[in-house]
This record gives structure tokens, C-alpha cells and sequence, in this order.
């Protein structure tokens, strides 16, 4: 199980990685659903508004979910931080934007997939086992005990697509509510908690 974000740079060095690509960052991949505001009108959780890749595997029973209040809309700028439901929240002014198509692969991925930035990529990666691609599709896996799998990029856009990453507190209580935010050059953002 590609479980921690040691495994995905451990699977990542056994053909994801292009020759000379560096790992700036894997985002943490909390559980909870991520959720968006698009031209205005929030989602919670956030249904992908472009084509997406099938993940297999379904989301978890246990996985936590946006409580009834925040579906309603029932709350007011970052109120939403303090529900462990949402773990991310992309806003953009239209549905082509980079953050709602990182959204989109994120979501499909049932809870499976992760954001990576590198030297030459921001992407959206899942362990090749979750998809449906067909056997002969599929690059050969990791030689890595318990890490058996290898990893498939749904989503990827270049460096200068993405103006900056930096951590945040969101929130309202005095700890605050650690997030990263990714802020993409075409003006739509996407938070992550961390």
C-alpha cells in the first residue's frame, strides 16, 4: 500500500521520475472529501466538472465526510477548516481552471491519489493497482516489499503553471488549521490540509 509520502517518492524512483527530476513536495493525503467554489457556487464535496480517470477501488466506509451543515452551505469564509470531512478546497472562476482539474483527479481517485510537485511537473499520481488500465497498459511494478505497484499520472501540468505553494493557517481558533496552498498561474487555487 502506497500509504505515506515516503512511498510514493520510493515507488515514484522506479520509472515515474524522469531522468534528473527532483521531488519539491508530496502533498499530505488526508481523508475527507475535497470541496470547491467555481464561478461563485460552492460544492461540498467538491463532482469533478471535467472527464476523469476510473479509480477501482472505492472510497473507504470509514472515510470521513463533509457534515450535513457544510453540504447545506450553512457557514461563513474558512468556517469550513474545522470539519475533518473536507480535506481540500479548490476555488476558480470557471471549471477549466488548474485547480479544479487537479480537484477532479483528486476526487476520482477516491481518496488513493496524490499531488506531487517536481523540478518538471505539478501531477496527480495513483498506484497503477487502482486503475483500469489494462494489464499491458500498466508499467511493471516497484520491486519494493509491500509497495508492489507502480505509479500512474492522471493529471500533470508544468512548473510555470503553478505561481506558488506555500503553508497556511486556517481557521478559527487560536492553533489554526494547517493547510498548503497551491496557487496556480491562471488564478484558481487549491488548499490542502496538511
Amino acid at each position: 500500500m502506497v500509504a505515506l509520502p515516503h512511498d510514493v517518492a520510493k515507488v515514484a524512483e522506479y520509472g515515474w521520475l524522469q531522468p534528473g527530476e527532483r521531488f519539491h513536495r508530496i502533498f499530505e493525503r488526508r481523508p475527507g472529501y475535497l470541496a470547491s467554489t467555481v464561478a461563485g457556487r460552492d460544492a461540498v464535496p467538491h463532482e469533478p466538472l471535467n472527464p476523469v480517470p476510473k479509480c477501482v477501488r472505492e472510497v473507504q466506509e470509514d472515510y470521513l465526510k463533509p457534515s450535513e451543515l457544510l453540504q447545506r452551505g450553512e457557514f461563513a469564509g474558512d468556517e469550513w477548516v474545522h470539519d475533518r470531512g473536507v480535506r481540500g478546497w479548490a476555488t476558480a472562476s470557471s471549471g477549466d481552471q488548474l485547480a479544479v482539474r487537479a480537484a477532479d483527479v483528486l476526487a476520482a481517485g477516491n481518496g488513493y491519489a496524490w499531488l506531487v510537485a517536481t523540478t518538471h511537473r505539478t501531477a496527480v499520481v495513483i498506484p497503477a493497482r487502482f486503475t483500469d488500465l489494462p494489464p499491458e497498459q500498466l508499467p511493471p511494478p516497484a520491486p519494493l516489499p509491500g509497495l508492489g505497484t507502480s505509479l500512474i499520472t492522471w493529471w500533470q501540468c508544468p512548473p510555470d503553471a503553478v505561481r506558488g505553494v506555500r503553508d497556511e493557517l486556517l481557521g478559527r481558533t487560536f492553533a489554526g488549521a494547517a493547510f498548503a496552498r497551491v496557487d496556480f498561474a491562471d488564478g484558481s487555487t487549491l488548499l490542502l490540509r496538511q
